[in-house]
């Protein structure tokens, strides 16, 4: 295999399958994507697929914003399917935290975001079985929910073949030859594809992707588990996905009366993106079976089913890098999202097309996801204790 792409981009995750098919869109035919196993098939295909519009940096609530519209309507506007549920999203905080939560609502609502302030009496109304003595306020967004982020992703791909775009599965990126800080090419283990243009969306891999066209961005594998568990018989009413600011706990529901428990703590630890432990420890099962009966006190009589591991690829600040990279002509990063990529992958795709098109994003001020700030020492956290939250 020896080609030719105007274009080649690394990674079939959301953010990879979405970048790719905006460039598509924009009428770019020449496009390779390279996935080094199937679609989805890193932290896409692991993530809990919370679709939230809750955050506290402007400009991450508006791609929320925007993105949301995309999975409501994906059958329509990309084709396929995201398994889209709007079931509505809440967050709670503790009462030393309640002016925070109630700015960044009204931060949302200015910018067309449907959301309300709730005080815990209103919580604990909207959910009896909801412990909220240590709860201060809350909010509630009734477009959010969840989705099947795999499901998803390859909606997107099977939208960038139709558009003509070229999609490697089973292809590994081995080296980016870079001369006098130009792209030539991108190294394949089944051959080479000349380009001048490349954009890496390697997710966890994205630091490794960057070093071999000799760029350093300070991006590790950070692996998180989640914990999938029956809901008794007596609470079987729908309900929203919880985002726990008191605790750092996040509780999705998946079917009829399923739920799965999520961490929002920082996580440290760095691993092996390619050798980690794929499903959580027992210490896990217990230590998050143990979160949500405080919480949900009724789960005492819930039922453990499962879980599973997967991976964030984090930056210091637990927000993204999003840029083109000065040292290297034509190569763009979209990396380092620490949680929280799935959600905004249609507005991440448009951002990059127009990043590699126009030289600049014109709809969204991408300033707080500089590739420069690390070594500014500028720091992009958000509000919230939680650096996943954003």
């Amino acid at each position: 295999m020896n080609r030719t792409a105007d274009v080649v981009v690394i990674g079939g995750g959301i953010n990879g399958t979405c970048t790719a098919y905006a460039l598509s869109q924009r009428g770019i035919r020449n496009i390779v994507l390279v996935e080094k196993d199937h679609i989805a098939s890193g932290p896409t295909g692991l993530s809990s697929g919370v679709v939230r519009q809750h955050y506290s940096h402007e400009v991450l609530a508006t791609m929320a914003r925007d993105s949301i519209k995309v999975w409501e309507t994906i059958g329509e506007t990309i084709g396929g399917d995201a398994g889209f549920v709007q079931c509505g999203v809440v967050f709670f905080a503790p009462a030393q935290q309640a002016e925070a939560l109630r700015a960044v609502v009204d931060m949302h609502v200015r910018i067309g975001i449907r959301e309300k302030f709730l005080s815990a009496r209103e919580l604990h109304d909207m959910e009896p079985l909801l412990h909220t003595e240590d709860i201060g306020a809350g909010s509630y967004e009734p477009d959010g929910g969840y989705a099947d982020p795999a499901l998803a992703a390859n909606s997107f791909a099977n939208a960038c073949k139709t558009a003509g775009v070229e999609i490697l599965r089973k292809t590994r990126v081995t080296g980016i030859s870079v001369e006098r800080g130009t792209i030539r090419a991108v190294v394949t283990d089944k051959g080479t594809i000349g380009t001048d243009c490349v954009v890496n969306v390697a997710g966890p891999w994205g630091g490794r992707i960057a070093e071999m066209a000799g760029v350093h961005i300070p991006v590790r594998a950070s692996r998180h588990a989640v914990v999938m568990l029956h809901r008794p018989p007596v609470w079987s009413t729908p309900i929203p996905v919880w985002g726990d600011l008191v605790n750092g706990w996040y509780f999705k529901p998946d079917g009829r009366t399923g739920m799965m428990v999520g961490s929002l703590h920082d996580i440290d630890d760095s691993v092996d993106p390619d050798d980690y432990a794929g499903v959580p420890t027992a210490a896990e099962v217990q230590g998050y079976s143990e979160a949500i009966v405080r919480r949900f006190p009724v789960m005492d009589e819930g039922t453990v089913h499962g879980g599973w591991a997967g991976l964030y690829d984090v930056t210091p600040d637990w927000q993204p890098v999003i840029d083109r990279i000065p040292e290297v002509e034509r190569f763009y990063c979209a990396i380092g999202f620490s949680g929280h990529g799935f959600k905004i992958g249609p507005a991440i795709g448009k951002a990059v097309a127009e990043l590699v098109l126009d030289g600049r994003c014109a709809t969204y001020d991408l300033g707080i996801f500089r590739y420069g700030r690390f070594k500014e020492q500028r720091s992009s956290r958000g509000a919230y204790e939680y650096g996943i939250v954003g």
